[in-house]
C-alpha cells in the first residue's frame, strides 16, 4: 500500500524471502503456457516411447492422461521384453500411473542386469538401470556406477578423437553426460556418486551464453532442459547443492521457458521435466513476481497487488514479500520504502 496522494504507477524494488533461496527469471510459464504444455503432451500414443513422454511429462506437471487404465493396457500390449529401450519406457511410464503393475520374467531381469556393463552404451546403461528401478528390482549400485564411469570414459576418449574432424562431438558429450546424471539418480546413496556429480561443473562450463540473458547447450533446448532436470534430481538425491551460480540458474530458465511452442513430444517432455524440478527442489527456487491487475487508487491510498509464484505459476506455500522502495514514474520521487506486503487469499 502507498501513502495518501501518491501515484498509482510505481517503479518497484522487491525483496522476496521464500522457503528456499529465491531467484527471479525473465521467462516462466504462465497458467496459459502450462495448459498449452499439457496439451502438447496429451497426444495419442504412436509407440511406447511416445507413451512414456506423454504419461511421465504430464505426471511431472501434476496431471494425468485422460484414461489411465487404457494407457496401462497400451503399455502392457506394446512392451517388448527382449528390448532394453522398450523396458525403460514401460517401467517409467507405468510407474507414473496409479495401479499399473507390470510383471517381468527372470529372463528379462537378467537381460537388464547384463546391459549394465561397460560394453553397453551410456544410453543403454541408463535405460537398464532406470528400468530396474522402475520395476522395483534389486541392483548392485556400486557395480553399476563402475560400469557407467568406465563407459563414459571410453566414450569421452572416442569423442575427443573425433573432435578434430567433427564439431558435433561436443554435443554428443553433453548428451551422454546428462544421461550419466540421470542414471546416478537411480543408484543407491550408499554408492560413491562423487565422480558423476563432478560432471555437472564440466557441463556448466560447456554452456553457451547468449546476450547475457540466456544460457544453453549448443544442441538446443531439449538437452539444456534435461540437464537442469537431471542435475536437480540428482542433487536432491545426494543432498548436495549443485555447482550452478545464481545468475546461471536465471539464464538457464530464460532459455528453457522462452519457447512456448514445441517441435516434438520429447522437447515438450524436457521442458515439463525442468519446470517440475525448478518448482520443487531443496536449493534454488526461481520466484515470479507480477502485478495482479492495475493499481487501484482511492482518496485514502493506492493499492498494489502482486502475484508471487513458482515457474509453473503456482502460489508459493511460504513467502514474505517486502517492498524495498517504490518511485513515482511521473516525478521519480520515492513514495514508499521498507514496507511488507500482506498475503491475500
Amino acid at each position: 500500500m502507498a501513502p495518501p496522494g501518491s501515484s498509482t504507477v510505481f517503479l518497484l524494488a522487491l525483496t522476496i524471502i521464500a522457503s528456499t533461496w529465491a531467484l527471479t527469471p525473465t521467462h516462466y510459464l504462465t497458467k496459459h503456457d502450462v495448459e498449452r504444455l499439457k496439451a502438447s503432451l496429451d497426444r495419442p500414443f504412436t509407440n511406447l516411447e511416445s507413451a512414456f513422454y506423454s504419461i511421465v511429462g504430464l505426471s511431472s506437471l501434476g496431471a494425468q492422461v485422460p484414461d489411465a487404465k487404457k494407457a496401462c493396457t497400451y503399455i502392457r500390449s506394446n512392451l517388448d521384453p527382449s528390448n532394453v529401450d522398450s523396458l525403460f519406457y514401460a517401467a517409467q511410464a507405468s510407474q507414473a500411473l496409479s495401479g499399473c503393475e507390470i510383471s517381468i520374467s527372470n529372463e528379462t531381469k537378467d537381460l537388464l542386469l547384463a546391459a549394465v556393463s561397460e560394453d553397453s552404451s551410456v544410453t543403454q546403461i541408463y535405460h537398464a538401470v532406470a528400468a530396474l528401478s522402475g520395476f522395483g528390482l534389486p541392483l548392485a549400485s556400486q557395480e553399476a556406477l563402475s560400469a557407467l564411469t568406465a563407459r563414459l570414459s571410453k566414450e569421452e576418449t572416442v569423442l575427443a578423437r573425433v573432435w578434430s574432424t567433427f564439431l558435433e562431438s561436443c554435443s554428443l558429450f553433453s548428451k551422454r553426460t546428462v544421461q550419466a546424471l540421470q542414471t546416478a539418480s537411480h543408484l543407491s546413496q550408499q554408492a560413491d556418486l562423487r565422480s558423476i556429480v563432478e560432471e555437472i561443473e564440466d557441463l556448466v562450463a560447456r554452456l553457451d551464453e547468449l546476450g547475457g540473458v540466456y544460457l544453453q547447450f549448443e544442441e538446443g533446448l531439449e538437452t539444456t532442459a534435461l540437464f537442469v532436470a537431471a542435475t536437480y534430481k540428482l542433487m536432491d538425491h545426494v543432498g548436495t547443492e549443485p555447482s550452478i551460480k545464481e545468475d546461471q540458474v536465471i539464464q538457464l530458465m530464460n532459455a528453457i521457458f522462452s519457447k512456448k511452442n514445441f517441435e516434438s513430444l520429447s522437447e515438450a517432455f524436457s521442458v515439463a521435466s525442468a519446470a517440475a524440478v525448478l518448482s520443487h527442489n531443496r536449493y534454488h527456487m526461481p520466484v515470479v513476481v507480477v502485478p495482479e491487475g492495475s493499481a487501484s487508487d482511492t482518496h485514502e491510498q493506492a493499492i498494489l497487488r502482486l502475484q508471487v509464484t513458482n515457474v509453473l505459476s503456482q502460489p508459493l506455500t511460504q513467502a514474505t514479500v517486502k517492498l524495498e522502495h517504490a518511485k513515482s514514474v511521473a516525478s521519480r520521487a520515492t513514495v514508499l520504502q521498507k514496507t511488507s506486503f500482506t498475503p491475500v487469499g
